[in-house]
Parts: C-alpha cells; sequence; structure tokens
C-alpha cells in the first residue's frame, strides 16, 4: 500500500511503448502537455513563458 496518493495528472503509458509513451513520459516530467512537448520538439524553440509554464507544473506537483 503505498504511503501517497499517485497524482491526479500521471500519464498513463506502457514502459515498452512505441515514440508517442515516450513523448508522454518527457512532457509529464517537463511539465508540458504532449502537444506543446511535440510542437518544441518540431520547431526546436521553446520560449521563456513555456518554461515559466512548465516550471510552474512541476513545481505544483511537487507542492500537493
Amino acid at each position: 500500500m503505498p504511503l501517497f496518493a499517485p497524482l491526479p495528472d500521471r500519464p498513463q503509458f506502457v514502459i515498452d511503448g512505441d515514440d508517442h509513451d515516450d513523448a508522454v513520459i518527457i512532457a509529464w516530467v517537463e511539465g508540458a502537455t504532449v502537444e506543446e512537448w511535440l510542437e518544441a520538439e518540431r520547431t526546436g524553440v521553446t520560449t521563456l513563458s513555456m518554461h515559466v509554464k512548465w516550471w510552474w507544473r512541476r513545481t505544483r506537483r511537487v507542492l500537493r
């Protein structure tokens, strides 16, 4: 029995999945949505506002 309940925004993925499952994990760790992460990977551009938004999402998970 875990001490803490799982985070409600925890992604569902397959460990040995495809590229989309990898993007889901990476995006969640970075604090981005999958769409935001794929767009950043496609364009190679991440703005300051994206970094701040992603930082806030990561921080909010820790503060819960």
